[in-house]
């Protein structure tokens, strides 16, 4: 039907059928039968002939003023939905931890270098499953997300995590150690990674013990804060260690058994509404 109300309103503006199909560029008959469609579509005439032009009805009137709100409608949808698909695509918002941000900072300079007119977002990584669900994010970068068949994780890189122990703490001599002397801890130990927590499990089960403390958290910066607290030793990410080292905190790396986490781009499959998405997937790809 919009292509019906376009050949009534031009009608309208010309006053006769030759004219109008001479603006919109289609032969006379084939007008003609746009506005009997329409017609029977209305269920009333729009036109009487009046000499060699014609003369809109009452009836015509009326359809006349609703078919111009209709179009001037659309245009407006028009108008904004472009602008919304052309801010999308010059904006990509990525959800992820201020301790992972600091090790990819030289990445997103580069990415930005390769694609200025792209700014970045940032925003923290509380459920990056159910922030990319809710389209509050369009790509997270995280080392752990709840599975779901309209997201899709892409391997990104491998990081090392090693035993942070405080300043004063009975290990802070040490600078490498073996999986298997963490039996021999005195303290509570804290580690964030989920599969890790189920290694030391099925690893010994003395160490039980030392991983059940009245204080737990996810979050790797708290569990680095605990560790200044002297509340326990941990294993983190080698880089938040560094971030912190000189701060009372003693690194100490495994020999045997290096423990790693993954970390993920993480995005929804059907991402091609943002360009951008693309952009940054091929671009992690290549570097």
């Amino acid at each position: 039907m919009f292509r019906q109300l376009e050949c009534f309103i031009q009608i309208c503006k010309a006053g006769s059928f030759t004219k109008a199909a001479e603006v919109l560029m289609i032969s006379q008959p084939t007008l003609s039968q746009q506005i009997r469609f329409l017609e029977v579509e209305v269920g009333t005439p729009l036109f009487q002939r009046v000499g060699r032009g014609v003369k809109i009805t009452a009836d015509g009137e009326i359809l006349y003023e609703k078919a111009l709100s209709v179009m001037r409608l659309i245009e407006e949808s028009k108008k904004e939905t472009h602008e919304l698909r052309y801010a999308r695509a010059n904006q990509l918002s990525i959800g992820i931890s201020p301790v992972d941000f600091n090790g990819l900072i030289p990445r997103f300079l580069k990415f930005h270098e390769q694609y200025p007119d792209i700014t970045l977002k940032f925003a923290s990584t509380e459920n990056t499953s159910q922030q990319l669900l809710n389209r509050r994010i369009d790509i997270g970068i995280a080392d752990k997300y709840d599975p779901n068949k309209e997201i899709h994780a892409m391997h990104l890189y491998k990081e090392e995590q090693a035993l942070v122990v405080y300043a004063d703490h009975p290990w802070a001599d040490r600078t490498f150690i073996s999986f298997q002397e963490l039996e021999n801890l005195e303290s509570s130990l804290f580690v964030g990674d989920k599969s890790l927590i189920e290694h030391l499990h099925t690893f010994s089960e003395k160490m039980n013990k030392y991983l059940q403390s009245k204080f737990e958290s996810t979050s790797t910066a708290i569990l680095l804060s605990m560790v200044l607290q002297k509340l326990g030793v941990a294993i983190l990410p080698v880089s938040l260690i560094e971030t912190f080292s000189g701060q009372h905190l003693k690194m100490i790396r495994f020999v045997d058994l290096t423990p790693v986490r993954e970390m993920k781009l993480i995005f929804k499959k059907d991402h091609h509404h943002n360009p951008s998405v693309q952009k940054c997937i091929d671009f992690f790809l290549e570097s």
